[in-house]
């Protein structure tokens, strides 16, 4: 299957952003911290992105977790907003709603943005210190979103409406290992179980870890959630992990590994085999 470019597209070699405003417009979403209006924005994927892969990302909320914790000062925090960047530009095409941003220590956060621009400002506004509670902070987006479905299943019995909670794609960009590693485990197992229990979709809520630095313990850690939680717990596999840097002097992430790390935790062929995965259908 192609992926449906024009020749004159597939010249394009670079992604280009477009403001084009619009007199009818609505309002953006309120942020406290960011003020979100901006022109309409028009994004045209690079040649390399097959469009195809990335189409998945339309049904989903995403939502960018970034660890501003001490551990991530100097390169490892250069490296963090590179990846934010890269993921931000693409993940808001595919969301309508826009993505969110939140941090772990930081009460900075975006939501419903769209513009890589804004994006850039929240994460400017950071600077990294304190303990890696990473644990503490996904138990409570988790929760959140846990209640947000359990409110909607009692609302849909009621009027028998079969419309769900939009689901949601969790990308956390870290170098690790957090100060709080049970929490962590637990806060992902009990969603899992939850979710299992009220037969909701397998791909109703993805958690991709992106590990900057090189921390080969971290690496180790990620890689237990992604691959051992399923089978220690017999619950559903819902997290992935990727590195950000893949040892290349690459300053940009391949399309192969860009949709690894965009779709890897809500895609389990993708999880599986990478982004290889998709393009082989074409083949």
């Amino acid at each position: 299957m192609g992926n449906g470019l024009s020749k004159s597209h597939r010249r394009r070699s670079k992604v280009l952003l477009a403001a084009v405003p619009t007199q009818n417009s609505p309002p953006p979403p309120y942020s406290k911290d960011v003020q979100t209006a901006s022109p309409t924005l028009v994004y045209v994927p690079p040649p390399w992105i097959t469009e195809d892969a990335l189409e998945t990302l339309r049904i989903y909320d995403t939502v960018i977790i970034v660890d501003d914790s001490g551990s991530m000062q100097g390169e490892r925090w250069k490296e963090a907003g590179s990846a934010l960047a890269e993921l931000a530009e693409v993940a808001a095409y595919y969301d309508a709603n826009g993505i969110d941003i939140f941090f772990i220590n930081s009460k900075t956060r975006g939501e419903g943005l769209k513009d890589p621009n804004q994006v850039r400002k929240i994460f400017d506004r950071v600077v990294p210190t304190s303990n890696t509670l990473l644990g503490m902070v996904m138990h409570r987006h988790l929760k959140n979103y846990v209640n947000k479905i359990e409110s909607d299943l009692q609302t849909r019995r009621c009027a028998l409406d079969d419309s769900g909670v939009k689901p949601v794609n969790y990308i956390i960009i870290t170098d690790g290992m957090p100060s709080d590693p049970e929490e962590l485990e637990n806060a992902i197992v009990k969603c899992a179980q939850w979710l299992d229990k009220h037969e909701q979709p397998l791909n109703q809520l993805g958690i991709q870890f992106v590990q900057v630095g090189n921390s080969g313990s971290a690496a180790e850690y990620l890689e237990h959630l992604d691959t051992a939680l399923k089978t220690e717990y017999n619950i559903r596999d819902m997290v992935d992990t990727e590195p950000y840097r893949d040892g290349s002097k690459d300053s940009k992430l391949g399309a192969e590994r860009l949709i690894k790390i965009l779709l890897g935790g809500i895609n389990r062929r993708v999880d599986v085999k990478g982004g290889a995965a998709l393009s082989e259908q074409d083949n």
